[in-house]
């Protein structure tokens, strides 16, 4: 119960300092050219695909979450029986990761809404390391688990486990391979591209921000399912 709640306390504090973030950008004073309807987060095509992909992919994981859960209170017993885990501590610090690879990814658009593409290419590269060394995490969590012994694909919380973490690491590694494409067009020279090249390159880094905080939410409810059980 305890560490559930540290989960919700982590998730409440992140998604208090993202709306932080928001407000200190005060879009509202901003002066220039004023974006036409097309250039909305309604209208524009990536985005409402980006949109539609995470509403789809959380009803994926949320089915995922309600199968496990009457998997864990199967009333009539008819299946093996559920052994609990003991989950690896380096999920935490795995945790911690995510976080602050997020909160690297929100830097980085900040830093790119204000047109610093010397902290942009810092902290969005910096988002990227923190990610792949959490996927590096989450293999060594998969290792530390086999290692105990007492657990196999036999074990329903055990092929639970690896289901959820392996989606949600598989759904990670699509968005680095985005972020990966958007980095190497920060680093060629940002600087030198036009208004529209720019823009492009904003709306890149902003989607990918979207995408990444999506990714520590997700994290986090599982996360906490994960220890709740």
């Amino acid at each position: 119960m305890l560490p559930a709640m540290l989960i919700a306390m982590l998730t409440a504090i992140t998604v208090w300092w993202l709306l932080i973030q928001q407000l200190k950008e005060k879009p509202w004073t901003k002066q220039g050219v004023v974006p036409t309807s097309q250039e909305t987060i309604w209208t524009s095509a990536p985005k409402v695909g980006l949109w539609v992909f995470l509403a789809v992919v959380s009803s994926l994981f949320g089915l995922f979450a309600s199968a496990y859960m009457m998997r864990l209170h199967d009333a009539h017993g008819s299946l093996k029986s559920w052994q609990p885990l003991d989950e690896p501590s380096l999920l935490w610090i795995n945790t911690v990761i995510l976080v602050l690879a997020s909160g690297a990814m929100q830097i980085a658009r900040t830093r790119a809404d204000r047109d610093d593409f010397d902290g942009l290419r810092r902290y969005f590269t910096g988002a990227g390391v923190l990610t792949v060394a959490f996927l590096v995490g989450q293999v060594l969590a998969w290792v530390q688990l086999n290692a105990a012994g007492a657990y196999g694909p036999g074990n329903p919380a055990y092929a639970f486990f690896i289901l959820l973490t392996a989606t949600h690491g598989l759904h990670m590694v699509g968005g680095l391979v985005v972020l990966g494409r958007t980095a190497s067009r920060v680093w060629r020279g940002v600087a030198k591209l036009n208004v529209v090249g720019r823009s492009r390159i904003r709306q890149s880094v902003q989607l990918c921000t979207l995408y990444w905080h999506w990714l520590l939410l997700v994290w986090l409810g599982l996360f906490a399912l994960l220890l709740s059980t």
